[in-house]
């Protein structure tokens, strides 16, 4: 029997990191703590290479579902966001969830005063930004 044909089911509990690349660990804590008023671990040291690297907790005291882990590399931006071949495309992103409408303001403004550019989705009820790295951030939250 092929394993497309096993009835075979897991019980994931959501997405617990994603692990991304920055030029400058600073600028992206400044942007995620400062901009984004998400909490953000210590910074780890460069062992083996990796290069210094901390989580940005999307959802805090959860360890099941931690956020961002951010590395530090001599890259030129990350590789989700926008491409060279296509700078206004939004796929691929990242989406972040609030839990309403006044967050979401809230979050809109706190953005407009840092000069980063929304782009609204009146069709999905959502917005985009790009954070420092141009990685491409979706927030989504309840209408209701």
């Amino acid at each position: 029997m092929s394993l497309a044909a096993q009835s075979f089911e897991l019980p994931w509990q959501g997405i617990h990191h994603i692990a991304l690349l920055t030029a400058d660990l600073d600028a992206t804590i400044r942007f995620y703590r400062d901009v984004l008023g998400m909490q953000v671990s210590e910074i780890f040291p460069s062992r083996q290479g990796r290069g210094r690297h901390c989580l940005i907790f999307v959802k805090p005291n959860d360890e099941d579902a931690l956020g961002f882990h951010f590395f530090e590399r001599q890259i030129e931006k990350t590789t989700l966001g926008a491409s060279d071949a296509h700078p206004q495309s939004l796929v691929p992103h990242v989406a972040l969830r609030l839990p309403d409408g006044g967050s979401a303001q809230a979050l809109r403004e706190r953005l407009s005063n840092a000069d980063v550019t929304i782009i609204e989705i009146p069709e999905l009820g959502s917005f985009v930004f790009f954070d420092n790295n141009a990685l491409c951030l979706e927030v989504t939250f309840s209408c209701a």
